[in-house]
């Protein structure tokens, strides 16, 4: 077996506990930047992009690409950090950081997961209702992107926002998504098969703060729930008023949480 090495973006800032930020799809590691403004330079901060994201190259296969690519990826970043840090992860971000948390090769000290979208965890919880609720969406989807609707992604950017969230977006924002579609697919095929169950995640024993907006999707909602009742150390936060795409709308309130998180120490509940 030949191990391909892969490249990736990294960014470095300030000094202290070590924080590494994974970004959520069709995002990069500047998606970070206003968080990060609001944190100071009270702490290392790591920006990466994930597989397909900035200059980060993309080495899954259409069709079946798995989560173990990503998880490589995260242990490479923190093979360059040299610690282990508190994982911060955005929407399929922290579906990696989830991952990554069960099966990688390092342990992190903590995690931060923001809207973190583990949808088949739904399905392993038998809840047919909200895991319909994302099949319906990726069902249209993927059938327009494949006849050539070069703005199909406006279904899951709509899904997660509500209607009218991706019309909304500055062009340079909507270009990048339609640029990355194809990436994205890649990130529905390989996300979608992991469907953990309540035992799997008890055995993930790092603090975690899970949050999402207090007008997010009722299926994103129900997954911060099935979370926060399966990871022992997780308490569960809503902003209130922000819907999915926390980081952009609600930097400050996300860097106040990062904070308290942080300080309060392991294995504080």
């Amino acid at each position: 077996m030949i191990e391909q090495t892969v490249a990736f973006d990294f960014a470095e800032t300030g000094s202290g506990p070590a924080l590494l930020f994974l970004p959520g799809s069709f995002g990069t590691g500047a998606g970070w930047k206003a968080v990060i403004g609001h944190l100071g330079d009270r702490y290392r901060m790591v920006t990466t992009s994930l597989l397909g994201y900035g200059a980060t190259p993309d080495i899954r296969p259409d069709g079946n690409a798995t989560m173990v690519q990503q998880v490589d990826l995260i242990d490479r970043i923190i093979d360059r950090m040299g610690a282990s840090p508190h994982v911060v992860g955005h929407s399929y971000g922290g579906l990696a950081a989830i991952v990554h948390a069960l099966t990688g090769r390092h342990r992190p000290a903590s995690l931060v997961l923001v809207e973190a979208n583990p949808l088949g965890l739904l399905r392993a919880s038998s809840d047919a209702v909200h895991y319909g609720m994302f099949t319906s969406m990726t069902d249209r989807y993927f059938a327009d992107f494949a006849r050539g609707d070069a703005e199909a992604a406006r279904h899951v950017i709509d899904f997660y926002g509500g209607p009218g969230t991706f019309d909304s977006m500055p062009p340079k924002v909507r270009s990048y998504i339609v640029a990355t579609t194809a990436v994205n697919l890649r990130d529905w095929s390989s996300g979608t098969p992991f469907e953990p169950n309540q035992e799997i995640l008890r055995s993930i024993d790092v603090p975690t703060t899970l949050v999402r907006g207090g007008n997010s999707h009722p299926a994103m909602r129900r997954i911060a729930e099935l979370l926060h009742v399966s990871i022992p150390l997780a308490q569960l936060v809503a902003i209130e008023g922000g819907s999915h795409f926390l980081p952009s709308s609600h930097p400050a309130e996300i860097a106040a949480l990062i904070r308290q998180h942080v300080e309060r120490g392991p294995g504080i509940k």
